[in-house]
């Protein structure tokens, strides 16, 4: 209910309205009956004959003027709730975040402006003064004392009512807070929740008032609502950006969303906007063009007649800088073609090392791409630690008596519990059916006897279905894989596949296990109707494994010119993909994917032994380095919940990028000095939270103001708050009597009926 404060009438329907003298109302209804009655009587004989319509007028008149005359002698009185003048305390809560600042009221004023000049300027406040002790705040995500409108900044991240109103709460504990007013847009964009701290405020009689201010539609906007990109790719990988936006007037108008580095476009599309309100995503693909940390810059087009400017551009961070090689051990059981280009393709590629163990005769193995004289001197790894160094596994076409049950159990280990990736290239030996290297491989492996007759030979008989020439196809998958991609734009992606020469030969497998997807097929053979896969992959525990069927796509070099690289770009992808997935020694992570200033940031880091097993014995610290260059070194505690997990936290104050570096000191042994530090950034950057759904929102603070028996306005009305305040019963009310016989409209209407009935008297000749 509103209260405002009461009147006459307001009495009369409350029933609040009583005699200071004790008389009844219903006494003072019976005199009054009295005295109409005494009247009419004195009417019966006048000087002049009346009808008795107009003896009716002037029995009424006089009638009137003695009963507000008997009124006024009573001395009415009204029985109300109200505070005790300067007794209580009340709360003053101004929302002072970035959507205050938004100009979407009547000749383009700001939100802040219009509370300024209707609030704090005019006089709401001070009417209140007089009444209570004021006490005002601001907040965004936090809140603080303020003097007066010159401690406005309008430049807060984020709204949060209930953080606001749990403030105050234990700012002004133990004093009699008789009410809290809360001027703001409503737009929380917090994970708290409001109305539950209202209720309590309403559960101890401290009703809360809320004043609405901005437009409940913004008719023109467009604006950028998520941004979601990769923190760190590899030098020269395609990555997508996916951009969500929201618009408000716009639809069907085209508009450019782009992506800057720097004063240069690095990619761009023209988007059709849909239905408004309607949030649609959009994927930009980039590849960064410089190995650092690079700051991208993506906007929408700006229109001219646009309320919120802000919401059209936001800044990403992407690293790109010199990292450490994904190393990958790749096994092969000869020297065939496939294994020549392999190596081939990732010859020129710093970000990949290949460490190749190759079987040329009975007994005999070269060793390639090795880091020291020691390694794979003994051939495959013979313990977990040594294994578990690489990142990814190939094995070509090597046979299954290479290895023994012990080193198959730490393949599948190394998948499964070690995170790494597994690829299995060309033929397959068939017994490694029932063995782990089946259970990873995203394919199920079949005898070749139970194959139908035109299946099998598979890559070995080249006069043989399976080994005819034939133009692989892309599945819907694989056309939107960044594995496979040949070129940013769908349309040259195409056209490249295209070009591409025939591979030869397919071994048959049986089908594609559930969970993996499928990524290029063979356009004709079909194995229980299923076409034959080529390239697959799936998730395997930690890890990822993948299968290729052919054992020619060194064909996509030789028969292509010598400056085509779309095999070893290919190639790189594959490995990089399964190999980048592998967890390092030290892991961190972030709490939010962008930070404001501001923010918190909590950092979370996993530090894993030697044998990549959780260490909960380490000693780890984080450096600090912030885009001024001051250095902070903070130590990070280990979470008694989470083994191997260290966490730290801190609030960024400026915008522009962050860099971390995390060292571990292990207790469990002692390791390669690699191993034990990381380095990873983040930026700082504007905010979009509040600039995304900053309408106003009316029924946000109307239900806070309901569940605290409080009352909501719009700005229009905020000359009615003070009343509403005063005269709503809160813990700290007393009854009150107020006196209405010598209020002046009362001694108006009595001279305005004495004359009347004078002037009515003259008209008729009465004496």
């Amino acid at each position: 209910m509103q209260y405002t404060e009461p009147n006459l009438f307001s009495a009369l329907q409350q029933g609040t309205l009583s005699f200071a003298y004790g008389v009844s109302p219903f006494i003072f209804l019976f005199l009054s009956i009295l005295i109409a009655v005494a009247v009419w009587f004195t009417y019966q004989k006048t000087t002049r004959p009346l009808s008795v319509g107009w003896k009716s007028y002037f029995v009424s008149l006089r009638s009137a003027v003695l009963i507000i005359l008997l009124f006024c002698l009573l001395r009415p009185v009204l029985n109300i709730m109200q505070v005790s003048p300067q007794e209580t305390y009340l709360g003053v809560l101004i929302d002072d975040s970035q959507s205050m600042s938004i100009e979407d009221l009547a000749g383009g004023q700001s939100r802040q402006a219009a509370v300024e000049q209707q609030i704090l300027t005019d006089g709401v406040l001070d009417v209140l003064a007089e009444s209570f002790q004021i006490r005002s705040f601001r907040f965004d995500k936090n809140t603080q004392r303020i003097a007066g409108v010159e401690d406005l900044t309008e430049e807060g991240t984020t709204s949060s009512i209930d953080q606001a109103l749990s403030y105050v709460d234990d700012q002004l504990n133990g004093l009699p807070l008789g009410g809290i007013l809360v001027i703001s847009d409503g737009a929380d964009n917090n994970d708290g929740d409001p109305i539950s701290i209202a209720q309590e405020f309403g559960a101890r009689q401290i009703p809360i008032f809320t004043i609405g201010v901005g437009q409940e539609n913004i008719p023109q906007d467009i604006g950028i609502v998520d941004v979601s990109a990769a923190k760190t790719v590899l030098e020269g990988s395609v990555f997508s950006v996916q951009v969500a936006v929201n618009h408000q007037g716009y639809e069907g108008q085209e508009v450019e969303l782009a992506i800057m580095d720097g004063d240069t476009s690095v990619a761009s599309e023209v988007l059709t906007l849909g239905a408004p309100g309607v949030t649609q995503r959009y994927d930009l693909e980039l590849t960064p063009e410089r190995p650092e940390l690079i700051v991208y810059d993506l906007s929408v087009e700006l229109q001219s007649d646009e309320i919120i400017d802000e919401n059209n551009q936001y800044s990403f961070l992407v690293d790109n800088t010199e990292k450490d090689a994904l190393d990958i051990l790749y096994l092969e059981g000869h020297p065939r073609n496939e294994y020549k280009f392999i190596r081939r393709a990732v010859a020129g590629d710093s970000s990949l090392r290949l460490a190749t163990y190759l079987q040329t005769g009975p007994e005999k193995y070269y060793r390639q791409g090795i880091e020291s004289p020691t390694e794979l001197s003994s051939g495959f790894p013979e313990d977990r630690e040594a294994l578990y160094q690489y990142e990814a596994i190939v094995l070509g076409d090597i046979e299954q008596d290479f290895f023994n049950d012990d080193q198959l159990q730490m393949l599948e280990d190394f998948v499964a519990e070690r995170g790494g990736g597994f690829l299995m290239s060309g033929m397959v030996d068939e017994e490694f059916v029932d063995t782990a290297i089946a259970d990873i491989l995203p394919i199920t492996l079949v005898e070749e006897s139970f194959l139908p007759g035109h299946l099998r030979g598979g890559i070995r008989r080249g006069e043989h279905p399976t080994g005819e020439l034939f133009y692989p196809r892309l599945t819907r998958n694989g056309e939107f894989s960044p594995i496979l991609r040949l070129a940013a734009d769908d349309s040259d992606n195409f056209a490249a596949w295209r070009e591409l020469p025939e591979l030869q030969g397919v071994y048959v497998t049986g089908r594609i296990k559930p969970g993996a997807t499928v990524l290029l097929e063979h356009p004709l053979l079909q194995y229980q109707n299923q076409a034959l896969p080529l390239i697959a992959s799936q998730r395997y525990g930690s890890g990822r494994s993948m299968s290729i069927t052919s054992a020619s796509t060194w064909r996509w070099q030789m028969m292509l010119p010598s400056a085509d690289e779309s095999h070893e770009t290919l190639w790189r992808q594959m490995l990089r993909w399964l190999a980048v997935s592998a967890p390092d020694r030290i892991t961190i992570e972030f709490d939010r994917e962008f930070y404001n200033v501001g923010d918190e940031v909590n950092v979370t880091a996993t530090v894993l032994n030697d044998e990549y097993e959780a260490d909960n014995d380490a000693t780890v610290w984080m450096q600090t380095t912030d885009p001024l260059a001051a250095v902070i070194d903070t130590p990070m505690e280990w979470d008694i919940e989470d083994d191997g997990v260290y966490r730290t936290s801190f609030v960024v104050e400026e915008e522009g990028i962050f860099s971390l570096l995390v060292d571990v000191a292990s207790a469990a042994g002692e390791s390669s000095s690699a191993s034990l530090e990381k380095r990873t950034a983040f930026v700082v950057t504007p905010s979009l939270r509040e600039y995304t759904n900053a309408e106003l929102d009316s029924g946000l603070l109307a239900r806070i103001a309901e569940a605290s028996g409080g009352s909501y306005f719009s700005l229009q009305d905020a000359d009615s708050v003070s009343d509403a305040i005063q005269f709503t019963p809160n813990a700290y009310s007393e009854e009150v009597q107020i006196d209405l016989w010598d209020r002046p409209w009362i001694l108006a209407l009595l001279i305005l009926l004495l004359c009347v009935d004078w002037m009515s008297r003259r008209i008729r000749g009465l004496s």
